[in-house]
């Protein structure tokens, strides 16, 4: 009996307008987003490779950085950026030192040239796999989910196979297998296309350790929040007595899930545990700068009133107070870090209570656009800047001349060969650990749904 049901079904959702359709929509835009994202990833690649080459020719020399603006660290791109953007347009992508003669200690500053070639795409955002299964695929599973208890009340269909004491959970069953195919299928094969457009290109620099297994969590991770919904649908259209009414409960179910409440979380998380704004954090180190410089004015003052008036006391004291301030910033920097952290987690948190915040996350996190990416860069400056700081800056001292001024020397050799910045890439387990709880609410909301969906269409009232 389940065979029968199962290709009524079957014909009923693949012979239709509906299903073709969505056939065309995703034959277009999957393979689209894809192509989109691949050549976006080759602009960018383009111009960190030039951007790399041109500091690498400048700079071959620990003089060329002291006398050719400093050294800088660059953030290579994302070759998994079409499965999500994430936050890439926002991270910094560069990490500088001052560019002129320091000592040590000098701190890196971060910067962000990345932009939207098209300035209307920042109102629109990009047309990546995160927005076309977040929107359009979650839509698509409303939409072919609604009417299937309440629509065929309505037509009358479902009075009929009951009354051949067809068992009830074989006809669900039936139904949520036949109108997931008509959907899942169309976009796998459009996946599928996308991915041999990716593959084709060859990309590799900066991908994850293993391109396949992310790919695949992707997979895993997109299936499970069109089930969500698709099993919503079906619970919604169980409960139900006309298809308008299962359709507007629905749309207005999606609309919150996906538009509001992952926006609720943001404002929650900033009303729970605020971060000091940005302006307000340099007017901050603005302030300790000045209040170091006035220390040290008046320090100087007094070395110089002093019989113990000597440039090396001088440059010594001044050493102290550059050390300490630059440890005061560094504090700074690392508490509104911290800060940031906890706050993202409860965002996090409060966000995984919809299944569409349980999908975008943990896809930036797979495609490396995500915050794991912005805290591994974080730790690759940490670990650059102390090599600066060692080998270069470190070395470099101010001295006063026989004839009278200063001057500079270095204790070191200066054509020892630059330090480069290593870009250190996100391991696809610890990917897999962060993402996890993402995963098991994921199932746990499809499990739930489809229980809660069993039992009402077994107490269903065909009358």
């Amino acid at each position: 009996m389940f065979k029968v049901l199962f290709a009524k079904e079957i014909l009923e959702n693949f012979a239709t307008r509906r299903f073709l359709m969505v056939c065309l929509l995703c034959l277009i835009v999957i393979p689209l987003g894809v192509y989109v994202g691949t050549r976006d990833y080759q602009l960018r690649l383009n111009a960190y490779q030039e951007s790399v080459r041109i500091y690498e020719e400048d700079h071959k020399s620990v003089q060329d950085i002291l006398d050719k603006g400093g050294a800088k660290g660059f953030r290579p791109p994302s070759a998994l950026g079409f499965l999500s953007q994430g936050l890439d347009i926002v991270l910094p992508n560069l990490a500088e030192s001052p560019a002129r003669r320091e000592k040590a200690p000098v701190d890196l500053r971060l910067n962000n040239s990345q932009s939207f070639e098209n300035l209307y795409a920042s109102f629109q955002g990009p047309l990546d796999l995160v927005f076309i299964v977040s929107v359009i695929m979650t839509f698509l599973a409303v939409v072919f989910s609604f009417g299937a208890v309440s629509g065929e009340k309505e037509q009358g269909t479902l009075r009929q196979i009951l009354c051949n004491a067809v068992p009830r959970h074989r006809i669900i069953l039936a139904k949520m297998t036949a109108n997931s195919l008509a959907l899942v299928i169309p976009f796998l094969a459009a996946l599928i296309l996308g991915l041999l457009i990716f593959f084709a290109n060859r990309f590799s620099l900066s991908g994850p350790d293993n391109v396949l297994a992310a790919i695949g969590l992707v997979l895993v991770l997109s299936l499970l929040v069109i089930g969500v919904f698709f099993n919503l649908g079906l619970l919604v259209s169980a409960l139900t007595r006309q298809a308008v009414s299962s359709f507007i409960i629905l749309l207005l179910c999606w609309v919150f899930l996906f538009g509001v409440y992952p926006r609720l979380s943001v404002v929650f998380s900033e009303l729970i545990y605020p971060v000091k704004s940005q302006q307000l954090v340099l007017l901050e180190r603005n302030q300790i700068r000045m209040e170091n410089e006035k220390a040290l004015s008046a320090a100087i003052d007094k070395i110089v009133e002093s019989s113990d008036n000597t440039q090396e006391k001088q440059d010594e004291v001044t050493m102290e107070f550059r050390a300490a301030l630059t440890d005061k910033l560094q504090k700074l920097d690392r508490d509104l870090e911290n800060r940031r952290n906890i706050q993202m987690r409860i965002a996090v948190n409060f966000s995984r209570l919809s299944p569409v915040s349980c999908f975008v996350r943990p896809v930036a996190e797979i495609s490396r656009t995500g915050w794991m990416q912005y805290l591994q860069f974080n730790q690759d400056v940490v670990r650059f800047r102390s090599v600066l700081n060692e080998q270069v800056f470190g070395k470099y001292y101010e001295f006063e001349a026989q004839k009278g001024g200063i001057s500079t020397g270095f204790k070191g050799d200066t054509s020892a060969p630059t330090p480069t910045f290593q870009s250190t890439r996100i391991r696809t387990q610890d990917v897999f650990k962060n993402i996890l709880p993402d995963a098991v609410a994921l199932v746990a909301f499809n499990i739930l749904l489809f229980a809660a969906t069993f039992v009402a269409f077994l107490k269903y009232d065909v009358r």
